[in-house]
């Protein structure tokens, strides 16, 4: 009982510098400006608002949504309270690594000593618990996701471990645990990410590699194949039937600047990187942002691709021939490939983030603590191979203590992302962002001179997009400084000759609400020529939202603002904030009949009543605007 209660008490000692630290990146529109998650009361149709506010995933991750929920009715937009929150949900799952290790092992090797299988169990728990690779499953906020999810994948996949432990020993009570832990484990997990899709895999590796489960009596056996028939290769037939034709529309990857088979291909490197940074993680190589990282154009473009494909296959292989002589080898391989394959596949995701790795990297501490405290065999290797493992933990535990401490300041987090990814845009663009915070938006502040140098070179970067543009004309407006007619032309020139995705959105709003909020003078040509170009591309529904708000409260023309959202419903009838916007027009229009229909047909897109709150919020707003008319009227 105690070991894993001080292992998760080092969980917190480690990361609790990493609680000073700042909302960053996928946070913002998650949880920062998702209004909805900022909850003010208990009612229930507010909550059910924020459960299902997120617009990841199929099932818009329930689970997730309602603890940041939680975190904000009690403490805010405080990080600190959420990044706790955090700690403690790995702190949790260290607790049960540790059990789901112990009864691994206990079922893969009965032969030796309970002591030693304590020792082995523990060592790879504690190397897990505290990998520099897991960090941003702890503070980066969002992915409490990841991390959540994985609190029942990992207490599913003990519980089916202790009914296999049953069925072999021929007791009773076998079958009901196996189901709970897989079908109830993977169900838990979803209402957080989908990555818990993966639990039955994870459990079908258990039964591949390990000798002792492939023994189980000719029933059992059958009983297992129809279940796995039923639990994972079914759903993962229908699965591909499902994703592959989206994966292949001519459409499916138009927001990225990869095809599917550049992204197979990149991604093949990704994974050896992940394997990389899992063996001998480097403070230089981790961090938030690897959005450098070279496309595959082709087998030989670059040539490491090749190289790369060669070694998956070399993985594949080792994992099929130890499965005899080194199962527990097999089965961390086994789990490190099959971790990867919802994020490294044909989904037109984004190419590299390390926090994918959480359930991954067991896989890998489990292989090494196979190879270095059971694989050998004399008291000297023994001895040599318990120095490597010590000297390994020494290693993983102080990368992440130097991690927390970064991520523990803005400012800092911002310089070291910069610092070790000169090629990235993000983590230039969140650098100068720091530095454009520091200002104020003072005129005289010291920092100007260095937010705009920091601007500019990330303007500079290859592949960098429209966020630094947004940044200059933000700061130079509001410090009262000329805008050069270069950053309005560049801009409008990469939104013609690029897709437009979450970052062109975020570029185009930014500078939209300044305008809008009279904190910005921005020419009017200039705004219009920054819509087109964005629309050059096709009708896009966010960018026509933006302008819909532009054109009601910049250009006073309320007639053309309620055509546009008017579209932009037709155009993405399930996205409630569109018909929002336009139910607030109709109102501040007095098209009271009209408003009244809208928020009835809000009220029908209602997901278990996710959308109620706005419509009786609305609706009290129209009794009020209405009474008010009909008062003025008399």
């Amino acid at each position: 009982m105690w070991p894993p209660v001080l292992l998760a008490a080092l969980v917190f000692a480690i990361y609790l510098p990493g609680l000073r630290g700042g909302f960053v990146f996928d946070d913002y529109p998650n949880i920062v400006d998702n209004a909805n998650v900022h909850v003010g009361s208990w009612d229930p149709a507010a909550w059910l608002a924020a459960v299902f506010s997120s617009n990841a995933g199929l099932g818009h991750r329930p689970l997730a949504m309602a603890s940041f929920a939680l975190n904000y009715v009690f403490t805010g937009l405080d990080p600190a309270p959420m990044k706790l929150t955090n700690i403690g949900i790995h702190a949790l799952n260290v607790c049960l690594v540790w059990g789901l290790l112990q009864a691994l092992l206990e079922l893969a090797l009965p032969a030796i000593t309970r002591r030693r299988r304590e020792w082995v169990a523990g060592f790879a728990a504690t190397a897990w618990a505290i990998h520099p690779i897991n960090l941003m499953g702890v503070l980066f906020v969002v992915q409490r996701m990841e991390s959540l999810c994985h609190l029942f994948v990992f207490a599913g996949l003990w519980l089916y471990l202790k009914g296999r432990q049953r069925q072999l020993a021929g007791a009773t009570g076998g079958w009901w645990r196996i189901n709970a832990g897989v079908l109830g484990g993977m169900a838990l997990g979803l209402m957080s990410k989908e990555s818990a899709v993966l639990l039955p895999l994870y459990a079908a590796c258990i039964e591949l590699c390990l000798p002792r489960a492939q023994n189980s009596a000719r029933l059992q056996r059958r009983q297992l194949l129809a279940f796995f028939s039923l639990v994972l290769v079914l759903p993962a037939v229908v699965g591909v039937a499902w994703l592959l034709p989206h994966a292949l529309a001519p459409g499916a990857f138009s927001s990225r600047d990869f095809t599917l088979a550049e992204r197979l291909l990149t991604e093949s490197r990704v994974v050896l990187d992940y394997l990389g940074w899992s063996l001998l993680p480097s403070l230089r190589t981790l961090g938030l942002y690897h959005d450098d990282i070279v496309i595959s154009r082709g087998l030989w473009q670059p040539p490491a691709t090749v190289a790369a494909l060669a070694g998956l296959s070399c993985l594949v292989t080792a994992a099929v021939l130890l499965r005899g002589k080194r199962p527990l080898i097999a089965l961390g391989i086994a789990w490190f490939l099959s971790a990867q394959l919802l994020t490294a596949t044909i989904m037109p995701l984004e190419l590299v983030f390390e926090h994918r790795n959480y359930f991954g990297s067991l896989g890998v501490v489990l292989a090494m603590a196979d190879a270095l405290l059971l694989l050998p065999m004399d008291v000297m290797r023994q001895r040599i191979g318990a120095l490597i493992a010590t000297l390994w933990l020494l290693l993983l535990g102080m990368t992440t203590v130097l991690r927390a401490n970064e991520w523990g300041d803005p400012v800092r987090f911002a310089a070291s992302e910069a610092a070790k990814h000169p090629q990235s845009p993000r983590a230039a663009y969140e650098y100068a962002r720091v530095l454009v915070i520091i200002t104020g938006y003072r005129p005289d502040s010291p920092a100007v001179p260095e937010a705009f140098a920091a601007i500019e070179r990330d303007r500079a970067l290859p592949h960098s997009g429209v966020l630094p543009h947004s940044a200059y004309l933000l700061l130079a407006a509001r410090t009262h400084r000329p805008i050069p007619e270069f950053w309005w032309h560049d801009l409008q020139a990469r939104l013609r000759a690029h897709p437009i995705g979450p970052q062109e959105i975020s570029a185009i709003t930014a500078i939209t609400r300044c305008v809008r909020d009279r904190q910005c003078d921005f020419p009017q040509d200039e705004m219009l020529g920054v819509y087109q170009a964005a629309l050059s591309r096709g009708e896009n529904p966010d960018v026509l939202n933006v302008y819909a708000d532009y054109v009601l409260n910049v250009q006073r023309q309320p007639s053309l603002a309620l055509a546009l959202w008017g579209h932009v419903v037709n155009l993405r009838p399930e996205e409630p904030q569109y018909r929002i916007n336009r139910i607030k027009l109709l109102i501040a229009m007095e098209q009271y009949q009209t408003a009244r229909h809208e928020i009835a047909e809000l009220r029908q897109m209602s997901r278990l009543g996710n959308t109620e709150s706005a419509a009786r919020d609305l609706e009290r707003l129209l009794d009020r605007e209405s009474a008010a008319s009909d008062d003025l009227q008399q």
